[in-house]
């Protein structure tokens, strides 16, 4: 028999891991080494959130500095100044287009804000011109960069060149602006809300407009930033309003329509013509458009003549 003394100790087990001179044994895990693992995450983490930030920023103001170009498609000019044709000052250095199709007595004017992607010369010409046909006479103006009109286009500018044609008919026409309607399609329709934010006004039309610029694109909003909010213009509108918008449009989706015209004051009208799509509404549609437009109008003789009884009533108090 061996002697205790001589019998040979139990080797042990091996290490599973060996890090920072840190000898662990199976079913420990190291201080150090857990430590080590959890900077490593958080600083990965911390590495993806600042990368996304900066994506988010670099999206942020390419979708402001880009969006001009991208928002205003002026075509070649297809009209030259002379007979209906004039140009009005916008600023001490620049003028814009006008076109300007009248008869005789008319019941209502309309200023017209056209969409992006045209300027004011022989289709919209004879397109606007059957407004007169109705009682109507018609003015409406190029932004800067279209047509005969100087400059280059963009968002604070279409604006100013709004409000120059509006102050034209008040001041240098002497149209009241209790006889104005402003009418806008498309991108025009920003511009006609604009003014009818700011501004007396009979009635306002919008046709295909949109709640914001970036929301036709993106649905939601997810950036802080946007243009021609005419959601929030909407609410500040005191005057009779007409919303029209294709079903079927595509490129600005029909939900828009419906969402400028719950944001509406009243008094106001809806027209949703099914078989409509992007800027067709009066081609598809052409006998209702009418008839809807004539509505309208016997909204803003009612509406007028309740604010007149209004104000005689004031008065006689």
């Amino acid at each position: 028999m061996r002697a205790a003394g001589n019998r040979k100790q139990a080797t042990p087990p091996l290490p599973l891991f060996l890090g920072s001179g840190i000898l662990c044994h199976r079913g420990k895990t190291p201080r150090r080494a857990r430590s080590s693992f959890l900077n490593t995450t958080t600083f990965s983490w911390w590495c993806i959130a600042r990368s996304l930030g900066w994506i988010y920023l670099a999206l942020m103001l390419a979708s402001w500095f880009l969006s001009d170009y991208l928002i205003f498609r002026p075509p070649h000019a297809s009209y030259h100044a002379g007979g209906p044709y004039y140009r009005i000052p916008v600023t001490a250095t620049e003028s814009i287009g006008m076109l300007a199709i009248t008869g005789a007595a008319p019941r209502y004017v309309l200023l017209y804000a056209h969409g992006n992607g045209e300027d004011l010369g022989p289709d919209l010409r004879n397109y606007l011109s059957e407004f007169c046909a109705h009682g109507l006479d018609v003015y409406a103006f190029d932004y800067r960069g279209y047509g005969i009109s100087d400059g280059r286009p963009g968002t604070a500018r279409a604006c100013e060149d709004a409000e120059a044609a509006y102050q034209h008919l008040v001041r240098d026409r002497k149209i009241p602006p209790e006889q104005i309607i402003l009418y806008g399609q498309l991108l025009g329709a920003a511009l006609a809300l604009d003014l009818a934010a700011r501004h007396k006004t009979a009635g306002l039309i919008v046709e295909s407009g949109f709640i914001s610029a970036f929301r036709v694109k993106t649905v939601i909003p997810i950036l802080p930033i946007d243009k021609f909010r005419n959601n929030c213009r909407m609410r500040e509108v005191r005057c009779p309003v007409l919303v029209m918008h294709g079903m079927l449009d595509n490129v600005i989706p029909f939900w828009h329509g419906q969402e400028l015209y719950r944001l509406a004051p009243k008094p106001k009208l809806a027209f949703w013509p099914e078989l409509a799509g992007h800027c067709d509404i009066r081609c598809r549609c052409e006998a209702e458009y009418w008839r809807r437009l004539q509505e309208f109008l016997r909204l803003v003789d009612l509406s007028r003549s309740s604010a007149q009884s209004s104000a005689s009533d004031k008065t006689s108090e």
